[in-house]
């Protein structure tokens, strides 16, 4: 059992400032002591040397304005009623000791905590009484400034000093409530997102219950609590001493529960103890912190903390939260109870009573036990911990196992069926055998499911998400199984989802998620991509040194996946590749993989040279060229201004090709998410392309799942969709075209940052596909139009085919072919390059047959003597006689070469 390496700083003797929405961090030496000269040199200034008050209580009279001030941002920038912990996270008093009246010893308890109201709101607050207010708000932004390097409160810092830049225009005479509104009002979304007590009173406590719920049902998933939510409520307002539900909490949790909380609150007044439900409530903590979910009980602790604050002082500001029983100290004290190092002494028990016989046999033999799980999963604390947990149980296993592809998931489910060693290997079942069934014969499968595997079986449902989130019959799937579980009281189940998928999940059946023990695989860190690829060189025979391995694991963790080749699969990629490598050079030595053997950078899609490059050697379209020169223009421009550190707006990257067959739509969205790669737009620059037998089902219930998997294969690069407007096109009634549309465009917004999508077809057909659907016009906000070549074009584009396939044309070919060309029908079935490719078929297999029927001759005409081989150059020259033969009627072409 291992603490998450991101707190395992708590378990140091090292000076921690730990604010719990920022996490702990080690204080540098001689930080504070530089910070603490700043705010002397600012005191000092010849600005604020006689701007001094009578009336601080906490510092020595008279007390400069300036240290008053700051005294007032040091409690509010952690967050009004936020934990603040550790062993050196007594800022004022460690900041502004020599100012303080009554300085007391600072501690050093790593278990040290408060809350602090924090009642400061800018522009400023004790520096009111100044009689210039604009040397005062000048002063206000230095006092911000000097604090500078506390990690913990940059963040809120740096949005506070991004409003006094740009302060609104009004009189800053006003009175200090007054400005303080006109101030607030005035700040901007990214502030108000840092520092949200800017809302208001109410409109913070509405942020602090939105937190508080979503850590509450965190929680409850790993350690079920018997409580309702408003339940949790009532008694968070009751350990705060409070005698009535704040009519606040109506606009912060809506009118229903606001009105379930007042009717309920004087029955559980009655009864609640405070001391009792500190315990429960610490109990509660310990528990989910032994199933993996630390940060969530530092998350609840730091909203439970800032609602009682925020309730405590409405209508005013928070204030120091009183008389609560939250248990912050004791959880921090259990914490390092639980993950501290410890001092092991060996039992001369386990060495006495291991050599004799056991009376009821083996552990393994013994009814109502389990063989400890030895895992080998990588990275993945969280889940080991629970397979632990689970293995030595004598509980049916009900596991849901959430988390992104290539994290390990599968094997998590293996490992725990080998461990249970129910007599019978595990029976798995995919979301895929559900799809398109009746829902008798779908909800039949999974009754024999159950019943076959109850007692003496695993069963794993590979992608429940997927099942109960089918239109068709998931919301039955999901009754019938929640049903089964209670039936079978003896199924040991694992389902398998992707990341998110309890929400989704929870969406379609809210209690089923609560018949499982919930756990989630992570994305891979650099040291976990390590191992996976010492492993991969093991299983290849090849070792590696600690350089190479390490080295290996950091680019690992920076290449983008791209389709299914993401996260644990990256290693054998890697390694298949470097062995190869290491084998050739070492020949018959040990093959040892070395830090130079491993790239650079790792290019999973294979593509190389400079696509910019590319483009503009193509032939013709260049009108083409010259739009994909404005994208990037704007792209480069885009993040000159964003380092310059100027707003901007993400665009709408998604676009449409128009243009009749063969004009380069599918060349140049290849060549743009190679752009967009090098560009940094796209993290792997993919090509998937797709047409409407990709998208659409042939049954209800199997688009959307569809064209869901399409689009995560083409997350990271440009999903190429030719001849979309057969999306809306279908003469049938009940199409599921515009099912595939509708689930388009709403993965197209919620992938927009990592997704182009290019829709493809004739310019009148498109044109109506754009209109079929309210929200598609506005999707694809820019239009590129593909012309047809021309002829000049069309003969400059097969003599570049027949160079790529080693041929050259002999002089007067050109001519000839431009004589087809003048009579081909340039209708909007004309193949442009496609039927260039084509005419260069049919004239290499005219070539050949010439030059194979030549070499023939020659040997009859020998009396059957072998015949001289053709020269190269009769091998790679196509004559004006190879080409197809000339038509006299143009409608010929379509059967024969369009």
């Amino acid at each position: 059992m291992r603490l998450p390496e991101h707190l395992e700083l708590l378990l140091t003797d090292e000076p921690v400032l730990d604010v719990y929405a920022h996490g702990p961090w080690r204080v540098p030496d001689g930080l504070f002591e530089e910070i603490s000269a700043r705010i002397d040199g600012l005191a000092a200034d010849p600005r604020a040397v006689d701007l001094t008050t009578d009336e601080h209580k906490l510092l020595t009279l008279p007390a400069s304005l300036v240290t008053a001030e700051i005294f007032g941002m040091l409690a509010f920038l952690p967050g009004g009623g936020a934990i603040k912990a550790g062993s050196w996270s007594q800022l004022p008093e460690r900041l502004l000791y020599r100012h303080l009246v009554n300085p007391g010893p600072l501690s050093t308890r790593m278990t040290r905590w408060d809350a602090p109201g924090g009642r400061w709101r800018p522009p400023v607050d004790w520096l009111i009484e100044a009689p210039d207010r604009g040397a005062a708000i000048e002063l206000a932004r230095d006092c911000l400034a000097l604090l500078e390097g506390i990690e913990p409160l940059e963040e809120r810092r740096k949005a506070l000093l991004r409003l006094y830049d740009d302060p609104p225009e009004c009189d800053i005479s006003l009175p200090k409530m007054e400005l303080r509104e006109h101030w607030h009002a005035h700040a901007g979304d990214d502030i108000v997102a840092a520092v949200p007590e800017l809302l208001g009173p109410v409109g913070y406590l509405e942020w602090v219950c939105a937190g508080l719920l979503a850590s509450y049902e965190h929680l409850t998933d790993v350690a079920p609590r018997d409580e309702s939510v408003e339940v949790h409520l009532i008694q968070l307002l009751l350990q705060g001493s409070m005698e009535h539900v704040p009519p606040e909490l109506a606009v912060a949790l809506g009118e229903d529960r606001y009105g379930e909380l007042q009717q309920r609150f004087a029955v559980e007044r009655r009864g609640f103890k405070a001391g009792a439900w500190q315990e429960r409530t610490r109990t509660w903590l310990v528990q989910a912190l032994v199933a993996g979910a630390a940060d969530a009980c530092r998350g609840w602790l730091d909203m439970a903390m800032r609602f009682v604050a925020v309730v405590q002082g409405l209508p005013g500001d928070p204030w120091f939260p009183k008389s609560e029983w939250i248990p912050v100290g004791q959880f921090q004290t259990d914490l390092r109870r639980l993950y501290a190092p410890r001092r092991r002494v060996v039992n001369p028990l386990t060495e006495t009573l291991q050599s004799a016989p056991a009376a009821g046999g083996a552990a393994e033999d013994r009814p109502g036990t389990r063989p400890q799980i030895a895992t080998s999963l990588v990275g993945q604390p969280e889940v080991s911990a629970v397979l632990d947990e689970l293995t030595r149980g004598t509980e049916p296993v009900r596991l849901l196992i959430c988390g992104p592809d290539g994290t390990g998931k599968r094997d998590a489910a293996q490992e725990l069926g080998r461990a249970l060693a129910l007599g019978r290997d595990p029976h798995w079942i995919t979301d895929n055998l559900f799809a398109g069934q009746r829902l008798p014969d779908a909800v039949a499968k999974l009754h024999a499911d159950a019943r076959d595997c109850a007692g003496d079986r695993l069963l794993v449902i590979d992608g429940l998400d997927g099942i109960v989130t089918d239109p068709g019959n998931g919301e039955a799937l999901a009754a019938e199984l929640h049903r089964l579980l209670a039936v079978h009281p003896d199924l040991h189940l694992v389902a398998l989802c992707d990341i998110g998928g309890e929400e989704r999940i929870r969406e379609v059946n809210p209690v089923l998620p609560h018949r499982f023990r919930i756990t989630r695989t992570r994305p891979f860190s650099a040291d976990g991509h390590a191992e996976l690829f010492r492993r991969a060189l093991d299983a290849r025979g090849v070792r590696g040194t600690r350089q190479a391995i390490a080295a290996a694991g950091a680019l690992l963790a920076e290449t983008p996946p791209m389709q299914t080749l993401r996260h644990a699969r990256l290693a054998p990629h890697l390694a298949d590749q470097v062995v190869a490598a290491v084998r050739k050079r070492a020949g018959d030595a040990e093959p040892v993989v070395r830090k130079s053997d491993i790239p650079d950078m790792l290019d999973i899609s294979r593509a190389s040279g400079n696509p910019l490059k590319e483009l503009h050697d193509l032939t013709g379209l260049d009108t083409v060229k010259h739009e994909i020169a404005l994208l990037v223009a704007g792209t480069h421009a885009a993040r000159l201004r964003s380092e310059s550190g100027l707003k901007i707006t993400p665009p709408t990257r998604h676009m449409v090709f128009t243009g009749n067959p063969g004009t380069g739509k599918t060349m140049v969205a290849r060549l743009l998410g190679r752009i967009y790669k090098r560009l940094g737009v796209l993290s792997s620059g993919h090509l998937v392309e797709a047409s409407r037998a990709h998208l659409v089902g042939e049954y209800i219930g199997q688009t959307a799942p569809r064209t869901r998997r399409l689009v995560e294969r083409a997350i990271g690069g440009v999903l190429f969709i030719d001849e979309a407007y057969t999306l809306t096109q279908s003469p049938l009634k009940g199409d599921y075209g515009h099912e595939a549309i509708a689930e388009l465009v709403k993965l197209m917004e919620d992938h927009r940052d990592d997704l182009v999508v290019v829709v493809a077809g004739y310019q009148q057909e498109m044109a109506e596909f754009l209109a079929a659907n309210p929200g598609l016009d506005s999707r694809f906000p820019k239009q590129i139009h593909f012309p047809d070549y021309t002829d000049d074009e069309l003969i400059t584009v097969f003599g570049q085919l027949a160079a790529a396939d080693g041929f050259e044309l002999a002089p007067g070919t050109e001519e000839v072919l431009r004589a087809m060309l003048r009579r081909a029908p340039r209708g909007p079935s004309f193949g442009n390059g496609r039927l260039m490719r084509n005419m260069l078929d049919i004239a290499v297999a005219n070539q050949a047959d010439r030059v194979a029927s030549a070499a023939v001759g020659a040997g009859k005409e020998r009396g059957g003597e072998p015949a001289e081989p053709p020269t190269r150059e009769e091998l790679v020259t196509l004559t004006a006689d190879d080409l197809p033969p000339l038509l006299e009627h143009p409608e010929e072409f379509f059967g024969l070469y369009l």
